[in-house]
């Protein structure tokens, strides 16, 4: 369908149905999916607007009047939650065409996903009510909508700040990690869209939406099947060149596609065609739900570069010789750096047992912050590098006070947003013990600095990888342009 400005309202509701809430819930009781659940979420979220529990056989639920069908509620609604066994899924949209509630999030699954020949022929029937009433439904099979400036959304205790990532998933567990674990990636959410089974909006109908949202600076993706690909592939071309699309897409393999026909009942797609889709719109590919928050958090936070020629700091000899080959296969460069930085860097580091060249072995300037200054300004003026992976030896860090370590990360931080050269510096947290003081002090910062604007990796696959690709995407962008 083409996107109607009425489902604006689904997005910021001044009302919301909640049909198959059980009378027998209890505040602080076991929650459950759907129905009370839905409720208590909009309470977490501070939904200001009114919520109405339908459910014939109640007359209060949770404090709130409740009503035996959404035609019985006296006020417009502007976004009705179905969360009732499939068999009675009919009827309830019935009512809603009753009532005029054309803005439907169907929760409730159980239809051709199953496999089942009553249940496909029972979600034939719902096709047809939602056709012959106009319903704009979400779903069915999903978790539908996660918007925290309005206060919507349906998992519990989900983050209320909000953010400039959109994420359009056909997946709910997929909507519920990313929204729950984005920030420990520095990563908040402007919308989250759960569509399941797509029977009227797909996810061209909400890149329609999306890429004129003016809280949305980037479009994060996860689709296992897609009705119009044609539109799919102009919509994504168009909107990456203002907003970065990063898309995870599921069921390449055999494997996977019998499994996605059996999650949301999609058609998967052969991988051919999606490499052809990749190489004409110039989305970011991602194949995890942990490297779309890389890639992303890689968009928020690095400015763009000139080219892909990276400095590794801080390792040993042979991972140093490791370094190379990992940024290397992942599309980096690792040039060594000129006569003249090497030159500098001898007269204050010791050659012997280490290397000044690229990747620099040199984890000894990790106890001297004075000494990683001088040798962080000197790469980063060297004119063969683009970019600097910083990979700190917090064992060394460890040798010196809690204070040194501190100003050691502070300065760390500084100078990955505001270093002079302009040039992007990214970490990687590695380990050599278990001593309590380094793990504790790298769990922290692997949050603590995202949440600052510092990217911070898993390991240096993960940060080379993302950064060859958004190099790459910046490069077909000009070439786009050009």
């Amino acid at each position: 369908m083409t996107w109607e400005p009425e489902l604006e309202a689904a997005f910021n509701p001044k009302s919301v149905a909640i049909v198959g809430v059980s009378s027998q819930v209890k505040r602080g009781g076991p929650r459950g999916p759907g129905g009370a659940s839905f409720i208590l979420s909009l309470e977490q979220l501070g939904y200001q607007g009114h919520i109405y529990p339908v459910n014939p056989r109640a007359i209060e639920i949770l404090g709130y009047k409740t009503y035996p069908s959404v035609a019985s509620i006296p006020e417009q609604i502007d976004l009705v939650i179905v969360s009732v066994p499939a068999r009675d899924a009919p009827q309830v949209l019935e009512d809603c065409i009753t009532a005029g509630a054309k803005n439907i999030h169907m929760f409730t699954a159980g239809f051709e996903e199953t496999g089942e020949t009553e249940a496909t022929a029972l979600g034939q029937q719902v096709r047809g009510i939602i056709q012959r009433g106009g319903l704009r439904v979400i779903g069915p099979n999903c978790m539908g909508l996660y918007v925290p400036s309005s206060g919507i959304g349906t998992f519990d205790r989900l983050p209320k700040k909000s953010g400039p990532v959109c994420f359009i998933s056909q997946s709910g567990g997929h909507l519920n990690w990313y929204s729950h674990y984005g920030p420990n990636y520095g990563i908040w959410f402007s919308k989250g869209i759960s569509f399941g089974n797509a029977y009227v909006l797909d996810s061209t109908d909400f890149l329609d939406y999306i890429s004129n949202d003016t809280d949305t600076r980037i479009i994060c993706m996860y689709l296992e099947g897609i009705k119009d690909g044609r539109k799919l592939i102009r919509q994504v071309r168009e909107i990456n060149h203002y907003k970065p699309v990063i898309l995870w897409k599921a069921g390449l393999t055999e494997h996977g596609a019998r499994a996605v026909a059996s999650h949301t009942a999609s058609l998967a797609g052969q991988e051919a065609i999606w490499r052809g889709f990749f190489k004409q719109t110039g989305a970011v590919q991602v194949y995890s739900l942990e490297g779309m928050a890389e890639m992303t958090m890689t968009f928020l936070y690095v400015k763009p570069t000139q080219g892909k020629r990276v400095a590794v700091l801080g390792l040993g000899g042979g991972t140093s010789v490791a370094a190379a080959d990992v940024c290397s296969r992942e599309g980096l460069e690792v040039p060594a750096l000129t006569e003249t930085t090497q030159n500098e860097l001898r007269k204050f580091i010791a050659t012997a047992g280490a290397s000044i060249r690229n990747p620099l072995d040199t984890g000894m300037v990790f106890r001297d912050t004075a000494a990683l200054t001088l040798e962080m300004e000197l790469v980063a003026a060297d004119p063969l590098i683009d970019m600097l992976i910083i990979m700190p030896h917090l064992d060394m860090a460890r040798n010196t006070s809690n204070e040194q370590a501190e100003q050691l990360v502070n300065y760390l931080s500084d100078f990955a947003k505001n270093n002079r050269f302009g040039k992007p510096m990214v970490i990687v947290f590695h380990s050599f013990g278990n001593d309590p003081w380094e793990t504790e002090l790298r769990n922290r910062l692997k949050v603590e600095l995202p949440q600052q604007g510092v990217p911070v990796y898993g390991s240096l696959i993960s940060a080379s990888r993302a950064l060859s690709r958004f190099s790459e995407y910046h490069r077909i962008q000009k070439e786009m342009a050009g």
